[in-house]
């Protein structure tokens, strides 16, 4: 019987992604002279947010302020970022991944707005909704989360006086189709969609790991979490394995992976430093990439997951404190330059773009080893009305291959090669010529050998009739 590899961090030899670099783009594609950025958010929000047409972030001042930036219109900010309000503090905020001119956000009056930003963006201060909605009993909203696969379903947590819920809405409907309320006995800290939308993973105050089955809220595994009970983070890897980041005992920061079918102990845990900066987690499903950075952080660092286990690789490092990161949709990657992610890495005052590279011998064709057909974003597998049914459809894939490219996959070997190839096969032909030299000789010297043997071997004996004859028996 084959011995079990247990899941491990690290690796003895390298992964294909260990010389990966974060590229800062050009000056002139920052967004510079950032004013007013409202960082007193809890753990569990993030501060900026982005797709292809707009970047959102969190603004200091009264009315709930979300700033709302046209990513067309890089440079000098305006002083006054044109912003939606929300009457009140906003505590969590996310753009709809299927409609990009959506913009939901959760404030402290425990009511969910639902903003449509025109195309070329807002101009002034924007203070009407597409709708409000929430629920008598939901108090303290701390996140908003969209189904992965789904069109119109968002999921909200709520501390609800002591009782934390999770809510699942239909958006168009504007109500509540499910509502989880008796799987946790403390404050909720995270909360993630697995891929295919039909289970839900949560970390919380009272140091717990579980999964639920979002239809039906039954607890499918439960698990210990982090020793601290600071704010963590929980992310699937696939269908299966789970990462969570967060913090040891003091201010140690880890990583613990785990199996979502045994959640009793994590596979395996990884110190990442020492730093009392909350960490934000992203990953990149298509090429394995878990980026993990703290607030208040210059350094993301990344993790390969292979082979069951996560191998730390290469640091993307900053030149000012960052507050958080926003990753976009693979297809703004620039893959002719082998950019495998794009990002948005957040400043107290500015906006940076960066994109991760990977350095490969023939950059000319496309690389359909890295770039393996990615999830189709801009088509939503199903609508809310048939998930809240029971039916789970899964989104579609397509290639990121330009039209002028051929992939490495097919293309003729590399000159270099080639030419080693011919030399291997020269001194294979000259081997091969002097090895036939080589034994035609020995077969020369062995027939020459037995001829001189031959002629070494002794005379016979004369016969009896040469012996002479006496005279006298000669007849007269």
């Amino acid at each position: 019987m084959a011995q079990k590899i247990l899941p491990k961090f690290g690796f003895a030899h390298a992964s294909v992604y260990k010389y990966i670099s974060g590229k800062l783009y050009h000056p002139r594609t920052h967004y510079e002279d950032l004013q007013g950025l409202s960082i007193n958010k809890g753990g569990e929000c993030d501060l900026i947010q982005a797709n292809t047409k707009f970047i959102a972030v969190p603004l200091s001042g009264p009315g709930g302020r979300v700033g709302i930036i046209n990513v067309e219109q890089p440079g000098r900010l305006d002083v006054h970022i044109p912003s939606v309000l929300c009457n009140s503090e906003v505590s969590s905020f996310k753009f709809d991944p299927f409609n990009e001119n959506i913009l939901v956000t959760a404030s402290t009056d425990n009511k969910i707005r639902v903003w449509k930003i025109p195309e070329e963006g807002i101009q002034v201060d924007l203070a009407t909704p597409e709708c409000v909605f929430g629920s008598s009993t939901m108090d303290k909203i701390r996140l908003i989360e969209f189904h992965p696969t789904t069109k119109d379903v968002l999921l909200t947590t709520s501390d609800d006086l002591g009782h934390p819920t999770v809510r699942i809405w239909d958006v168009q409907a504007q109500k509540d189709e499910i509502v989880l309320k008796d799987q946790h006995k403390d404050v909720i800290f995270s909360c993630a969609w697995s891929p295919d939308g039909t289970q839900i993973a949560t970390t919380t105050k009272e140091k717990k790991i579980r999964v639920l089955d979002a239809r039906t809220g039954d607890v499918v595994a439960e698990g210990p979490a982090h020793d601290s009970i600071r704010p963590s983070r929980m992310i699937w890897l696939d269908s299966e394995l789970l990462a969570s980041v967060g913090f040891g005992r003091g201010s140690t920061r880890e990583i613990l992976l785990l199996s979502k079918d045994d959640l009793s102990k994590p596979l395996s845990k990884a110190t990442i430093d020492i730093s009392p900066g909350i960490m934000s987690a992203h990953y990149d499903p298509d090429c394995q990439i878990l980026f993990v950075a703290g607030r208040g952080d210059r350094t993301i660092h990344t993790y390969h997951l292979e082979d069951r286990g996560l191998t730390a690789i290469a640091k993307i490092e900053g030149t000012t404190l960052q507050q958080g990161f926003a990753f976009l949709p693979k297809k703004t990657c620039n893959v002719k330059e082998i950019e495998i992610d794009r990002f948005y890495r957040l400043t107290p005052n500015k906006i940076e773009p960066y994109g991760v590279r990977v350095p490969k011998a023939r950059p000319e064709y496309f690389q359909d080893d890295v770039f393996v057909p990615t999830l189709d974003l801009d088509h939503p597998a199903q609508d809310a009305a048939s998930w809240f049914k029971g039916e789970n459809k899964q989104l579609q894939r397509v290639s990121l291959q330009p039209e002028d490219m051929e992939p490495l996959s097919t293309a003729p070997p590399p000159a270099s090669q080639a030419q080693s190839k011919a030399k291997f096969e020269m001194g294979k032909q000259a081997v091969s010529d002097e090895q036939r030299k080589k034994e035609q000789m020995e077969r020369m010297f062995a027939t020459a050998k037995k001829i001189e043997d031959d002629q070494d071997e002794p005379a016979p004996p004369s016969a009896p009739e040469d012996a002479e004859v006496a005279e006298d028996e000669w007849d007269d």
